[in-house]
């Protein structure tokens, strides 16, 4: 049903019922005046006939039938109503429609409602049937008094037939004209209506003209109405929605531009991880098929770190990254970065490739332990021959023997340092075998003391040990897990001014119910501790605070980054927590589910 039909049918529908509303009202109000006005008639025809009967009636005593029905009857021929006489016994005297002996076989008339209403009040009325004549009256009665005395009761009646053909009449002429204005309504309705709709059909016509991409049409505005200014407004909207169609266009063009040029492969999936979308970068990184929108990710390309990294990121609905290898390109390595973007589970990946900054880092590494290894045979030499002539008795200046032992230590120290070059190498090739045992903590104390206690006692810094033997224990690398304790110890001794403390302490974290619990150990000392701007770089190669301090003491700088990836070997983490003049946290932790 179009919208024209129903607002004729719903304008036709409420004139129709206020005019049968009206048509209902008005005959019942005309009802009520009618009768009003015929009971008014019967009370004025009522009273000329009780006046006329008070000359004409003879006293009480002398009442005669053929002498009071006469004077009745001869009154009664001057209207169409039916002229009763009744005595104050309740005897009917005269009545229009009864002579002779009918009338005196007449009901006592003393009981009727209308007689005992006139003898209470003075007058009275009433609708009913009549058992004398077998028709329906509307009868009015009133009193007839002589000097106070009360003599009979005059009664009027008019036939409710009459009463009905006059209501009916009325009511024919109210029909008639409520139907002639129904007819009108809807007549008006129709022409309203259709000048009503017929903007909205326009309006219509413009909206399906501008969802099929047809922005340019627009409303003829005809009037200052409503619909005039609906019509006005529709093509500001219209104006402003172009305006912005045509602003998405243009980001759009940027944003298509930008991801065709990226060099990092961008591809979109929804929930039931189908492509639905990938950048060029993309697709030859995943060697995607032309055919792949729709298509399910693992359906194209069976990479199970890349279904890992998505599950990851649908069940926590967090960005999910990892470094993985992608199948179709030798050696290739990317960063992989899953992202949620939407409440639909829709996902955005990210893909890095780097196998190239990683081969530039292998090199580097390469060359670093290649270097290392050129520098170990000469300065083993220098060191071997410093100490010949140190230990050669044939030494006789003072001088001499002193520079003697400053080679002597500056190899010492390029050896360290070698060494230390050569052991991050390896640890940042990942070619170390770890060779793992279950041990607990408190295992390594007294190997700590042995190699500490001498410069404890030089230096008067006390190592407090506070290991719970209910930790659980830890399945490490012994040998390189003791060297992560000897690099912290080393460098909380190192910043600890003479008579500090060393708090090394140890407990079980818990974590979130997908990770394992963690052992955390507790590295604190009362040291000068580290300024804030220099503590996210404390774990970088050769990084010193206090780089005089540093060299004064011997360190290469690697400790700390030596530690660092022995316990990223072992999937764990370090970090710190330090304030100037303070002192210094260290902490690390081992995974449980994974070290024991």
């Amino acid at each position: 049903m179009n919208i024209r039909t129903q607002l004729t049918l719903s304008y036709i529908g409420i004139v129709l019922l206020v005019l049968f509303a009206m048509d209902f009202y008005l005959g019942r109000a005309l009802e009520g005046v009618l009768s009003d006005r015929i009971t008014n008639e019967l009370e004025v025809q009522a009273a000329l006939t009780r006046e006329f009967l008070l000359e004409e009636l003879p006293e009480t005593d002398g009442f005669d039938y053929a002498v009071i029905d006469g004077i009745v009857d001869r009154l009664g021929e001057t209207g169409k109503v039916r002229l009763t006489f009744i005595g104050a016994d309740g005897i009917v005297w005269g009545d229009t429609e009864r002579d002779g002996q009918l009338l005196i076989e007449m009901d006592n008339h003393l009981t009727r409602p209308e007689v005992q209403e006139a003898i209470t009040e003075g007058i009275g009325s009433e609708d009913r049937f009549s058992d004398t004549t077998q028709t329906e009256y509307r009868y009015l009665a009133i009193t007839v008094k002589q000097d106070e005395d009360l003599i009979g009761i005059c009664r009027v009646a008019l036939p409710k037939e009459t009463i009905n053909t006059v209501l009916g009449s009325q009511r024919r002429i109210l029909l008639y004209v409520t139907i002639a204005g129904s007819v009108l309504a809807i007549l008006f309705g129709i022409f309203s209506t259709g000048a009503i709709v017929k903007p909205i059909k326009r309006l219509t016509q413009i909206t399906q003209s501008i969802a099929a991409g047809e922005n340019s049409s627009r409303v003829e505005v005809k009037s200052d109405n409503e619909l005039g200014q609906l019509s006005r407004n529709f093509n500001l909207m219209t104006d402003r929605v172009q305006e912005q169609i045509d602003r998405i266009s243009l980001e759009n063009q940027r944003l298509e531009t930008i991801l065709n040029n990226m060099s990092e492969g961008v591809l979109m999936v929804n929930g039931t991880s189908e492509i639905t979308y990938a950048n060029p970068a993309a697709i030859v990184m995943l060697n995607l098929p032309e055919m792949y929108l729709g298509r399910a990710l693992i359906e194209i390309n069976r990479i199970p770190e890349l279904q890992a990294l998505l599950r990851e990121a649908e069940q926590t609905g967090t960005v999910a990254f990892s470094e993985i290898r992608l199948g179709n390109l030798q050696e290739s390595e990317a960063e992989v970065t899953v992202v949620p973007v939407t409440a639909e589970r829709e996902y955005v990946i990210v893909i890095h490739d780097v196998s190239h900054v990683r081969q530039l880092e292998r090199i580097r590494a390469d060359f670093v332990a290649n270097v290392s290894h050129e520098l170990r045979t000469p300065l083993t030499t220098i060191q071997g021959y410093a100490e010949t002539l140190l230990n050669n008795g044939s030494t006789k200046s003072k001088k001499r023997k002193e520079f003697i032992v400053k080679i002597l230590n500056h190899s010492a120290r390029l050896s360290r340092l070698v060494s230390d070059l050569l052991e991050l190498a390896r640890l940042e090739s990942g070619d170390v075998e770890l060779k793992r045992s279950l041990c607990h903590l408190n295992e390594f104390y007294e190997q700590i003391l042995d190699v500490f206690e001498p410069v404890l006692e030089e230096s008067g810094v006390t190592l407090q040990w506070e290991v719970s033997e209910d930790l659980p224990q830890v399945n490490v690398d012994s040998q390189l897990f003791m060297q992560v304790f000897v690099n912290l110890i080393d460098n909380a001794i190192k910043y600890t001014p003479d008579g500090g403390m060393i708090d090394v302490s140890a407990e079980v974290v818990e974590t979130d119910s997908d990770v394992a619990d963690e052992v955390v150990v507790h590295i604190k000392d009362t040291g000068i501790g580290i300024p804030l701007e220099s503590q996210p770089r404390v774990f970088e190669r050769f990084y010193r605070v206090d780089e005089g301090r540093a060299r004064k003491m011997g360190g290469t700088g690697l400790g700390l980054a030596i530690t660092k990836h022995i316990l990223l070997c072992h999937n764990g983490r370090i970090w710190l927590e330090s304030e100037l003049g303070q002192g210094t946290v260290l902490h690390f932790a081992l995974p449980i589910e994974e070290s024991s």
